[in-house]
């Protein structure tokens, strides 16, 4: 039978938590923390703490992923270039590690939402490679999210990434993935044994 989301996320928290001491914990600042948990037949695991989950910048990701949601609420909206009979156009940016932009290309037209969805606590989503979306908090609540994370490491199913926007200039912010200082591996250890209770 097929392991749940919510199991693999109850055993890799379990594996987290009795070898800390090992565990590589990330942060992106002002963004989240990461805690990477380790890889199995080809899928990595990750704990992301979102201290502000909101992207509303339109973006793709390299590898293809199940986000479960532990705590915290947000809404995930699809976009496509649907074509009209204006002369709008879209543009394309390619993006590279901690969403540095190098190349515009442009894409005749509009940017649409096509899908909207909900992700709250025991909801999965999969997220695929050629999906492009953007995120944003729940109205009046606030942008902590805790999810868990099984990113696919397929090597042939890997993407370009890119962030499309309506306009030529764009606002993405630079993302430097950082070491966690000790603070905040603390912080990171103290919410995961909090999470941790609430399976027990």
């Amino acid at each position: 039978m097929e392991t749940s989301m919510e199991q693999r996320c109850i055993h890799w928290l379990t594996y987290v938590l009795q070898n800390w001491s090992n565990i590589d914990v990330r942060t992106v600042p002002g963004v989240m923390y990461q805690v990477l948990c380790g890889s199995d037949e080809g899928i990595q695991y990750r704990f992301h703490w979102f201290w502000d989950c909101e992207e509303t910048y339109i973006h793709n990701h390299r590898y293809a992923f199940d986000t479960y949601c532990i705590e915290g609420e947000y809404v995930e909206r699809i976009w496509e270039i649907v074509p009209d009979d204006t002369d709008a156009v879209t543009y394309y940016f390619s993006r590279e590690s901690g969403n540095h932009l190098t190349s515009l290309m442009n894409v005749c037209g509009t940017l649409r939402i096509v899908e909207c969805h909900s992700h709250f606590p025991g909801n999965v989503l999969h997220v695929r490679t050629d999906q492009f979306h953007s995120i944003s908090p729940m109205n009046g609540l606030n942008n902590r999210v805790m999810t868990f994370v099984a990113r696919i490491l397929d090597s042939s199913m890997k993407a370009n990434t890119h962030i499309l926007s309506s306009t030529a200039t764009i606002e993405a912010p630079i993302e430097t993935i950082l070491v966690a200082t000790p603070e905040e591996r603390l912080a990171m250890y103290c919410k995961l044994q909090q999470i941790s209770m609430n399976y027990n």
